[in-house]
């Protein structure tokens, strides 16, 4: 299909689905996603070749980059101790917890703990999208928004441990010096590279005059810029576009909040084509394959995920609405997760583990998506923060 016809049609649809899912005081972002799987499963059309990596990267690495602006020094001291103990806490539980859960079904060691250590990655690009149309503030949304993009850091570090433990059980040979040295390239190096571009960034804006317009254009540059570095170098792209970010509030505030502003008058198209996308890659047909172990990681992960916020905030002394309604806003899944199980399938390729892995991860990232969408709307509004 021509692709100046698939984004209009995709963009269009995705405003009259929106429109009418607003009236039912549903997020639009499942009008979005529901816009994806009418033309891709309904009509039968398919996306030309790289328009889904296109629309993927731009998307996450303009998301992770706001999540970043986000990390200032005033944010960071106000909320770092509380940040981290739910952080630690809810990754680690939710982990345990699926864990469990897949093995009381299967009884299979390596599947439950490669499963429980993909488990607790949150999707930025969802959580942000209905923060965003909410337009959600206060204390909830700032805690959501460091935690979908930090929890990343801590996911890639179990699922290097899970991987080598998974091999050695199932008989393979496994490094443990890889083991050690790849989450800290993977993190270390992703948030070095961020880190790098957004000194250079900020030392050139202020050297150099810049209208909205020029700032607007340097801004999405440097995001993508990062992103395709990032993943040249095999480095975490999404911690490096956060790093980024980070580096550019704190070193120039008046770039970044600016920046941040404009960046923001162009998401809603890029969220329309990014979640349609995701719709579009939907095959619903892999549920039946195995429904039990589906169903079994998804209701330990979402247990996982909000007995672990509720506990952290608790030890962390966090406000009751923190307690309440966190974890449902960190039900999401995508992005980390699915990479992570492709570098586990690839892994464990000769063994029937791999393959399983990726079905599984496809499968609930779908039901993920269309289900806690709707749970982030409505934590965000219980919370008090909902501005719309």
């Amino acid at each position: 299909m021509n692709i100046y016809v698939l984004v209009a049609l995709i963009l269009l649809l995705g405003f009259i689905l929106g429109r009418i899912l607003r009236k039912l005081r549903l997020t639009e972002v499942l009008a979005y996603i529901l816009s994806g799987i009418i033309i891709g499963r309904v009509l039968n059309f398919s996306p030309p070749e790289q328009f889904n990596v296109i629309i993927t990267g731009t998307t996450l690495a303009l998301v992770a980059y706001i999540v970043g602006l986000s990390f200032s020094f005033t944010f960071l001291k106000r909320m770092g101790k509380q940040v981290v103990i739910i952080l630690i806490v809810q990754v680690v539980m939710t982990s345990i917890v699926t864990w469990g859960f897949v093995y009381l079904l299967t009884r299979d060691l390596p599947l439950s703990i490669i499963l429980g250590s993909l488990a607790p990655a949150t999707a930025p690009a969802g959580t942000i999208a209905v923060l965003r149309e909410l337009r959600a503030k206060g204390t909830l949304t700032d805690i959501t928004v460091a935690l979908v993009g930090l929890d990343d850091a801590l996911v890639i570090i179990i699922y290097s441990v899970g991987i080598l433990w998974t091999k050695m059980l199932l008989g393979a040979e496994a490094s443990v010096s890889f083991s050690f040295t790849y989450p800290l390239w993977e993190i270390l190096g992703g948030l070095g590279l961020g880190g790098v571009i957004g000194i250079a960034t900020s030392y050139f804006t202020k050297k150099v005059h810049l209208s909205s317009d020029h700032i607007f254009v340097v801004s999405i540059a440097v995001a993508i810029l990062c992103w395709g570095l990032a993943e040249m170098i095999g480095v975490s792209a999404i911690l490096a576009c956060m790093a980024l970010g980070a580096a550019v509030i704190n070193l120039n505030v008046q770039i970044g909040n600016r920046s941040n502003e404009l960046i923001d008058n162009i998401m809603t198209p890029v969220f329309v084509l990014f979640f349609a996308a995701i719709g579009m890659e939907m095959d619903f047909s892999l549920f039946h394959i195995m429904w039990p172990l589906i169903i079994m990681y998804c209701v330990g992960r979402s247990i996982g995920k909000i007995a672990g916020c509720s506990l952290g905030a608790a030890i962390s002394r966090s406000e009751p609405k923190i307690k309440k309604y966190l974890g449902l806003a960190m039900l999401d899944q995508a992005g980390v997760a699915m990479g992570l199980a492709f570098l586990a399938a690839e892994a464990l390729s000769e063994y029937e583990l791999g393959g399983t892995i990726i079905t599984l991860m496809a499968t609930t990232t779908v039901i993920h998506g269309l289900f806690s969408l709707p749970l982030i709307q409505y934590a965000v509004k219980k919370a008090g923060e909902a501005h719309t």
